[in-house]
């Protein structure tokens, strides 16, 4: 994975959050976040192959009107997709 698996980060200690429906938007580059440090976009391909938002990575996110070029963020981001399934025939 990317460099969210840097041996410094501790996972364990991470401030998680659930997500809204509408917490996840669109825009013409893809879908996208908004980085809880710093509120910048954080694009679904930046936070899977970087861990990091736009604006750490002073990537401009097409179509959207947040400049990230003056953006400052130490945040190190990472997406978990949490399941259960349902027993078979519970009755």
């Amino acid at each position: 994975m990317a460099d969210t698996d840097a041996p410094d980060t501790d996972w364990e200690a991470a401030v998680r959050m659930d997500l809204e429906p509408d917490a996840l938007h669109e825009s013409e580059s893809g879908y996208y976040f908004d980085c809880p440090e710093c509120g910048s976009p954080a694009t679904v391909e930046n936070l899977v192959q970087h861990g990091r938002c736009n604006g750490y990575l002073d990537e401009q996110v097409e179509g959207l009107d947040f400049d990230v070029s003056n953006v400052s963020c130490t945040a190190r981001l990472r997406l978990e997709l949490a399941y259960t399934s349902d027993a078979e025939n519970e009755a």
